[in-house]
């Protein structure tokens, strides 16, 4: 998701003079306007970060961190040797605080999974954070608190984006059924659960708008939801994608017996995210979001229809 971000603002160059993304490897972005540097490389994020505008970060808050941080503690957790979950506020060789300057935009990425169960029923940025102690969404709501205390500190303009199931040109349900990793033979409580997702070029274009976005106070900080406009039982998605591909004369790959459609996968190696599914059962309201970033408040893909319909005809040539 960072590597589209940083191509697409490469692309708006009317806006953003130079692009930089960090990474462990040198391979995440094809875009050849974005310079990419090591995120070990302190020194050279030493010299960049004062010079940055705008700060999006990505990396997923490290749960190892959490045997040594008291959760439930107020305590400002920036700087100074104090451990935080968030990596880039974890920096073993720099400070993020004494290096970026006042008025900073800052995006965090998080994700819906910090609202917990409710039900069934539509959150907005304003329901309640439900999320179980020990849980991702607890992780996730941690590091946001994190990134809320440096903003405050600081003197940052922090936008907070929750993002619902992320799919795209290189992930999504066809690309699972595609490599026969859903097994449709075995009873599926997930199906009673409606879930969220949002296509990336969409979550992609509410991020670059906030970005452009003029807060009322330099201060304020931002809290979005990037969702589409249907919730979907995940086996409804499925089963367009199974189709979508069946129309299109393609066959499955099946490298192994593992995922073939015969074989529990679904029920015997559920990840951390299918267990969500059946205990966090919400849906995800993005009026907000529609209302305020995207200019003509309409999503290029509102639904997985036409999200997966995009995908296959991106794809196709080469899966032929």
């Amino acid at each position: 998701m960072g590597s589209l971000i940083a191509q697409r603002c490469s692309e708006n160059d009317t806006y953003f003079n130079d692009v930089f993304g960090t990474s462990r490897s040198s391979t995440k972005t094809n875009a050849s306007c974005v310079q990419v540097i090591n995120f070990d490389s302190y020194r050279m994020l030493q010299e960049i970060i004062p010079s940055c505008t705008h700060i999006l970060t990505t990396i997923p808050p490290v749960e190892a961190l959490l045997n040594i941080i008291d959760i439930n503690s107020n305590e400002t957790l920036v700087g100074g040797g104090r451990q935080c979950c968030d990596p880039v506020l974890n920096h073993p060789n720099l400070c993020f605080r004494d290096l970026v300057q006042p008025n900073t935009w800052i995006g965090y990425i998080s994700t819906t999974s910090v609202y917990g169960n409710h039900d069934g029923e539509w959150v907005t940025e304003d329901s309640e954070v439900k999320c179980e102690p020990g849980s991702n969404g607890k992780l996730y709501y941690r590091a946001e608190e994190e990134w809320r205390n440096v903003a405050h500190e600081c003197g940052l303009r922090l936008h907070v984006f929750r993002a619902s199931g992320l799919y795209g040109n290189s992930r999504s349900a066809i690309h699972t059924i595609r490599k026969g990793k859903y097994s449709t033979s075995v009873p599926n409580s997930r199906a009673k659960s409606p879930t969220s997702r949002i296509h990336e070029e969409d979550a992609c274009r509410a991020i670059i708008s906030a970005m452009m976005y003029n807060e009322p106070v330099a201060r304020a900080s931002c809290l979005w939801n990037l969702a589409d406009d249907e919730p979907a039982h995940r086996d409804e998605v499925m089963a367009f994608s199974k189709k979508l591909l069946e129309d299109a004369n393609l066959e499955l790959q099946r490298t192994s017996d593992e995922y073939s459609t015969s074989a529990p996968y679904a029920v015997t190696q559920r990840s951390g995210r299918a267990s969500r599914r059946l205990t966090d059962r919400k849906r995800v309201q993005n009026q907000k979001m529609k209302d305020l970033l995207l200019p003509d408040g309409k999503l290029l893909y509102p639904t997985y229809r036409e999200g997966l319909q995009s995908i296959l005809d991106f794809n196709k040539a080469d899966w032929f």
